[in-house]
């Protein structure tokens, strides 16, 4: 049977056993990993007894004093990881009790594993298919690199031309100063320190102590680093979460010389390369240049608020909007 749980009901030890227990685990569902992304988050299970069979994660946040699902910075998808399969008639429900328990699904997304929706959908919402992008690593790095686009081979030559070379990294700090410094600006809605920089310290921090993140850093012939990566490592799967560059390193494509790096140290084992793409064109482009194939998910949104909310919330949406362009349109 499935239950709508609010935070404080929620039995972690049985959560995170069931995650585990999940043949399509995420890292992004760990309680651990929840509570820093999204403070307070609510779930549906499949219970029997006190056993938890079945777990979806609801990241609740509260916006013009709506609460209001939507999905966290840091976590691309979420959806339902069960320990056994579900009927078809239970994953509906899971959508069901979404729909049921909130006015204001502004975004959530499932995830790859979750197939079922994404051939079948959910009704009541507004739905998309969105898509990540897989790279096998256990085929070896020659059949790997052999499917890399000639543009992709030609700028990862150009990169070792110019003499970089790779290492390992923990320095957190480094890879948020030069986001920070170089790509930051180009970003609409970046905080910084007080919000998305502190969530990545955060995790890294809980992420290492269960040794399961790894960071890579691309360092020119001055022993200079120009490009750092940063990737979770959980149940066969290598997650590419962040990433920063120089000026230099754009220039000397030093991203593209870390990614053939990080698949070069990790062929020939059963693991999949997840580029964690966004729904952007170029940077689509890039990751589908390595030779990665696209994985689907669903993505589903909702507003069941009364009509007069509606409008208000709209309106104070768009004053928000406008008082946050004012600091940039006096520069």
């Amino acid at each position: 049977m499935l239950h709508y749980l609010k935070h404080h009901e929620i039995d972690y030890a049985e959560w995170d056993w069931c995650l585990e227990a999940s043949p399509n685990a995420i890292i992004y569902g760990f309680t651990w990993y929840l509570d820093i992304v999204a403070p307070g988050w609510q779930a549906i299970v499949k219970k029997e007894g006190e056993k938890y069979l079945a777990i979806m994660p609801i990241p609740v946040f509260q916006k013009f004093g709506v609460n209001i699902v939507r999905q966290p910075i840091f976590a691309q998808q979420l959806g339902v990881f069960h320990a056994q399969p579900l009927t078809p008639a239970e994953w509906q429900e899971f959508g069901c009790l979404l729909y049921q328990n909130f006015k204001v699904i502004s975004s959530y997304e499932f995830n790859t594993g979750n197939i079922e929706l994404v051939q079948d959908g959910l009704p009541n919402f507004e739905t998309a298919s969105f898509s990540t992008y897989h790279l096998d690593l256990k085929r070896g790095y020659p059949a790997i690199v052999s499917g890399y686009r000639k543009d992709r081979r030609w700028r990862i030559n150009q990169a070792k031309r110019v003499g970089l070379t790779a290492r390992p990294s923990t320095n957190i700090d480094l890879i948020i100063h030069i986001f920070d410094q170089h790509i930051a600006q180009k970003i609409y809605g970046v905080i910084g320190e007080a919000y998305e920089y502190k969530m990545l310290r955060q995790l890294y921090a809980a992420a290492s102590k269960r040794g399961l993140v790894s960071m890579h850093e691309a360092v020119n012939a001055r022993q200079e680093v120009v490009a750092m990566i940063m990737l979770f490592h959980y149940n066969q799967k290598l997650i590419y979460i962040f990433n920063s560059s120089t000026p230099e390193g754009k220039k000397t494509n030093a991203i593209s010389f870390l990614v053939d790096h990080i698949l070069q140290t990790y062929a020939d084992q059963d693991l999949v390369y997840d580029f964690e793409a966004p729904e952007v064109g170029p940077i689509s482009d890039f990751y589908r240049s390595f030779g990665s194939e696209p994985a689907y998910f669903l993505s589903v949104k909702a507003n069941n608020l009364p009509a007069p909310l509606k409008w208000i919330q709209k309106l104070r949406a768009k004053a928000y909007q406008l008082l946050r362009a004012k600091p940039e349109t006096g520069n």
